[in-house]
């Protein structure tokens, strides 16, 4: 019998051994969609399952050395991807449509820059900007591929399905509903009620748990490659809540934000609105994407507030201990779970993309702690 060997975080290891079972015992489904927070290794553990379905070795899987595994771990295989793109990356011409000695980057090309930052860092969750999707062009140009499989085994990665489009996601629920003999597809989402109930129930559901901050702080360190431990604070672990992907994310950004998301309170509750309104626009959050990273950081601190009341562990120790909230005694629990209310409501407002991004920060700090000052 063939041994299944996937490799991962401990955390993650029931949900490992439940996939290794149904690839040993030959039921593997043709559809799975691996669901979980982002930046937690949903990505990883869809390329080991690629490798492990396209593996030939006949005693142990996947074993990283034949030609499957290394079709699955290779940029240029970009037909074993649908990923989300921006619209003008979506519509550049094929490759075979590039007249030779063209310089013109092609659709494989744009592909192919994606699938390289996903190899090296599978946990990244900024590689695809906030405008990308997954176009029905992109489905058609999968299905089309399909002719040209051959006799081997086709495992095709969708990573961050929930960005199908409506076109898109009819595409292919109608490939779901005849899959082509030895093809596979392995779903990855991070929100999983975004997509069509029908492609869900078409799929095995597996879902990924955070890992523990021990193996955020080890798995971080490994993907950098060198030792940055001094780098990575506690700070940017409590931010990364089992997130290896937003460690890295935040490994640059927690001090900084973190120092403005104190100021922010501070001058919100003395109505030092001129201040805070200055500290804003030197932290450059124009970007709808980046002021909601900062507001998380800034939901962050309000709930270590409320911990600290509690006498609960908090999760910006550093940041949360520095802040001497003494001089405000009327912020009390509810003040502050209103507090909260504000910025989720305000962070739904920069979602939503009606509002500029500085407006509605400006706005959040006059309101903020409203009747608690």
């Amino acid at each position: 019998m063939i041994e299944y060997r996937l490799n991962g975080p401990v955390s993650q290891e029931r949900q490992r051994i439940r996939v290794m079972a149904a690839l040993r015992e030959c039921r593997f489904p043709q559809a799975i969609l691996i669901d979980g927070p982002g930046g937690i290794g949903k990505k990883a553990l869809a390329m080991e399952i690629a490798k492990a379905l396209q593996c030939t070795d006949p005693n142990v899987r996947p074993c990283g050395k034949c030609f499957g595994c290394k079709m699955a771990m290779d940029p240029g295989a970009t037909d074993n991807w649908v990923l989300p793109m921006e619209s003008k990356e979506a519509h550049a011409r094929s490759a075979d449509e590039v007249s030779a000695g063209s310089v013109a980057k092609t659709v494989q090309d744009f592909k192919q820059a994606y699938i390289e930052e996903i190899v090296k860092n599978p946990y990244r969750i900024d590689v695809f900007g906030a405008g990308a999707e997954i176009s029905v062009d992109l489905v058609r140009n999968m299905t089309g591929s399909f002719a040209l499989k051959g006799d081997r085994v086709r495992v095709v990665i969708i990573a961050e399905a929930d960005r199908m489009n409506d076109s898109a996601a009819n595409a292919f629920l109608k490939t779901l509903e005849e899959v082509p003999p030895d093809t596979y597809f392995v779903l990855t989402t991070s929100s999983r009620e975004s997509l069509l109930q029908t492609i869900r129930s078409r799929c095995l559901a597996l879902h990924l748990l955070p890992l523990t901050d021990a193996e955020v702080r080890s798995e971080t360190l490994r993907v950098l490659g060198d030792d940055e431990d001094s780098e990575l604070s506690d700070d940017v672990v409590g931010l990364a809540v089992g997130s290896p992907g937003k460690a890295l994310y935040y490994m640059n950004r927690a001090a900084p934000w973190c120092k403005l998301a104190a100021d922010f309170v501070v001058y919100s509750l003395r109505n030092e609105y001129s201040e805070a309104f200055a500290s804003l626009a030197e932290a450059s959050l124009e970007d709808a994407a980046e002021a909601n990273r900062f507001l998380e950081v800034l939901s962050f601190l309000l709930s270590d507030l409320l911990r600290k009341q509690a006498h609960a562990p908090l999760r910006l120790a550093s940041t949360t201990g520095a802040l001497d909230m003494d001089a405000f005694p009327r912020v009390d629990a509810s003040a502050l779970e209103l507090a909260l209310s504000a910025v989720q409501e305000t962070m739904t407002r920069i979602a939503s993309r009606r509002s500029a991004p500085m407006v509605c920060l400006q706005s959040l700090s006059i309101k903020l702690f409203e009747g608690f000052k």
